[in-house]
């Protein structure tokens, strides 16, 4: 059995150490590529690396303001990701859990939730989270990662939000401008005052829309949506 599924009393080790541990070596390891890619990319005289969407993550951070990122659906890549943004922070010897969450929070930084501590509803268990990224090591899960599983998600996303806002604004509006009709207050007479009067309903409805879908800075430690961690289940991630 894994010393991460072990007790301490068995010689085992917390799995959140073993987590950090992993994802130490995979983060300097990255840096070490991107240090060559710099190299290559100074001779070559290219302006954007070879990321294989192009700039498109960085005009996602400019046209949201930095509120958003670039989509993930590899649930491995979206444990890389929270932990990249604080692994300059992470000590290389052995702490606490809590001494390890203070650290971050110390800094500014949020906290990746498979460092939160566990009765914190949005907690993604570690050693759920280290089981991924030893299956991702296996190459198990990088059909995640094909252009048609990209497109899939991108376009379902899109057309969800595209939904969402014809329910939730346009449809409040012309819920207004329908039942106005239906109980006989819209004649010919005033049907201009009731289109503006639609039309403000419109404005509170996106307003409402926007206030309860922009991403706040508390969201940050939701890294596998609002299923949490049965979002690893494909049918559910598509419901999330």
């Amino acid at each position: 059995m894994p010393r991460f599924f072990k007790y301490k009393f068995e010689g085992g080790i917390k799995p959140h150490i073993a987590l950090c541990c992993l994802l130490l070596g995979e983060y300097e390891a990255e840096l070490k590529k991107q240090k060559e890619r710099e190299k290559n990319n100074q001779r070559k005289k290219q302006k954007y690396d070879n990321h294989p969407w192009g700039i498109y993550p960085f005009l996602v951070k400019i046209l949201s303001f930095g509120y958003l990122h670039n989509q993930l659906n590899n649930p491995a890549d979206y444990i890389r990701d929270q932990f990249f943004r604080v692994a300059h922070v992470i000590p290389t010897h052995v702490v606490p859990s809590d001494v390890l969450r203070k650290k971050i929070k110390n800094k500014g930084l949020p906290v990746p939730n498979y460092f939160l501590d566990p009765d914190d509803p949005r907690q993604f268990p570690p050693h759920i989270a280290l089981l991924v990224m030893l299956q991702d090591g296996e190459m198990e899960s990088r059909k995640l990662d094909s252009f048609l599983n990209r497109l899939v998600f991108s376009s379902f996303a899109l057309i969800s939000l595209l939904l969402r806002i014809v329910l939730e604004v346009i449809g409040g509006a012309g819920a207004i401008w329908g039942g106005a009709e239906v109980v006989k207050l819209r004649n010919a007479d005033n049907a201009e005052l009731w289109r503006w009067l639609s039309i403000g309903v419109g404005v509170l409805c996106f307003a409402r829309f926007v206030t309860l879908n922009v991403p706040y800075k508390e969201d940050e430690g939701d890294i596998l949506g609002p299923a949490g961690p049965w979002s690893l289940r494909l049918s559910l991630r598509l419901r999330a």
